[in-house]
């Protein structure tokens, strides 16, 4: 370690041993949802009604040198997952540490932006991976910091997993009514066979009620022969007003070594009301994975409240 590293590094965990957080707030809230999925329109085998019942603690202070620290936690199905810690320092970013099933930093920042009035089309139907999509780190024990820089976002996460993972994603705003996207990582660095490599980029354009988005994703799984994913994912939205929101979307993903390539689309719709919010979606699966004869359509209806 060189003296500079050696010197900033202590300076560092000395102003962090000496910073006090005075009393802070802290806070409750919640939500619950009602769904019918049926991921195989052709052949429901399951229980298609689900439940989602989900209420989150969290608590914030200022520090010393007016930086903010807050901690939450979720308490979903009885299980406590969602646990996160932030120091937010101004215009110097906000750094984040997710515990367990948080991650939204470096390249998850970034790794779809395409609108869905419910959900992406690429989640439609009863498909177990998807494919074309840039997964970024482990969301356990994942450390992501984000500095905003005019109109240029900056957001980087790693995660200890085979090896160090770690992936950043950019956001540049300076358009009017443009939002440009890029984003690159690598996952599992310390396999044998080299882990993943993941890039993406797009572009997203508002207008009168109407969004458009067009986004190409990179997943290099290394390794000889191994079955590389190329995906273009576009969509558009529309709000018909202020409660009800329309969407479509169309993903194709190239999978090395398979004859065919896979295609998601599907339609969306949501309507809110106060706290309350309806969205359903109607989508299909051509070629899955790939393969000729894996087809698939699926439907779903959720109703949320938030309180």
């Amino acid at each position: 370690m060189n003296k500079l590293t050696k010197y900033g590094l202590t300076a560092l965990a000395g102003s962090l041993v000496a910073t006090s957080v005075s009393a802070g707030e802290l806070g409750v809230s919640g939500s619950w949802s009602w769904s019918y999925d049926a991921g195989d329109a052709d052949e429901v085998t399951g229980n298609p009604f689900s439940m989602g019942d989900s209420v989150t603690f969290s608590g914030s202070g200022e520090t010393d040198q007016g930086w903010t620290a807050g901690v939450s936690m979720e308490l979903d199905g009885g299980t406590y997952d969602d646990m996160k810690l932030t120091l937010d320092m101004g215009d110097s970013g906000k750094l984040t540490f997710g515990h367990a099933s948080v991650s939204g930093d470096g390249i998850h920042s970034v790794n779809n932006i395409v609108p869905a009035a419910d959900t992406a089309v690429y989640s439609m139907t009863d498909t177990a991976v998807a494919y074309g999509v840039a997964d970024g780190a482990s969301s356990t024990g994942n450390l992501g910091y984000n500095i905003t820089m005019g109109d240029l976002k900056v957001s980087a996460e790693m995660a200890k997993g085979a090896g160090t993972d770690r992936t950043i994603g950019l956001t540049y705003t300076g358009v009017e009514n443009m939002t440009l996207v890029y984003g690159m990582g690598e996952v599992n660095p310390g396999q044998v066979n080299g882990g993943q490599d993941e890039q993406v980029m797009g572009i997203k354009y508002s207008v009168a009620g109407a969004t458009l988005a067009y986004m190409i994703t990179d997943v290099d799984l290394g390794g000889v022969g191994a079955a590389d994913e190329e995906g273009t994912h576009m969509g558009v939205s529309f709000a018909v007003n202020d409660d009800v929101t329309v969407s479509y979307g169309v993903q194709e993903v190239d999978i090395t070594g398979k004859g065919e390539n896979e295609t998601n689309s599907g339609f969306g719709i949501s309507y809110t009301m106060g706290s309350m919010s309806v969205a359903a979606y109607a989508g299909k699966t051509e070629n899955g994975n790939g393969v000729s004869t894996a087809d698939d359509e699926g439907k779903g209806l959720t109703l949320s409240i938030a309180f």
